[in-house]
């Protein structure tokens, strides 16, 4: 089975000049787990809420805040994201994108078409899914 067949559609993005703060957000206003990183139309880079959280300091906007705790909701995306995110073509096979994910030890897949344009995403729980179900 093709990974176009099950894989998700719906793509949440963020512009690697867009701040920790903003996706952050995001994150906390979207059931998503990962943000496409889109520069002049182009995938440049994935970032997660994981890198996220790594990256926001415990105390930012709470009443012990400092100024360095707000200066890491200030940094910019390109700053923590993983940038050349490996890629699954939507005909290649579930199996290669399984693949994928055991080698380079990452949670999701950009899916490209054949023109290498961005057409959906596809997460260890849409491959989960589609075993179970």
């Amino acid at each position: 089975m093709a990974v176009s067949e099950i894989m998700t559609t719906w793509l949440v993005s963020i512009s690697p000049d867009s701040t920790v703060g903003d996706a952050k957000a995001i994150f906390e206003a979207k059931p998503i787990h990962h943000l496409l990183v889109i520069d002049e139309g182009k995938l440049v880079g994935v970032v997660s809420d994981r890198d996220v959280l790594r990256n926001v300091s415990p105390f930012a906007n709470t009443k012990v805040q400092s100024d360095k705790d707000l200066f890491t909701l200030s940094r910019k995306i390109r700053q923590i994201m993983t940038p050349n995110p490996i890629t699954v073509k939507s005909t290649d096979g579930i199996r290669d994108a399984g693949k994928l994910y055991i080698k380079h030890d990452i949670s999701l897949l950009p899916v490209v078409n054949e023109k290498e344009e961005l057409v959906g995403v596809l997460s260890w729980k849409d491959v989960m899914r589609y075993i179970i179900i």
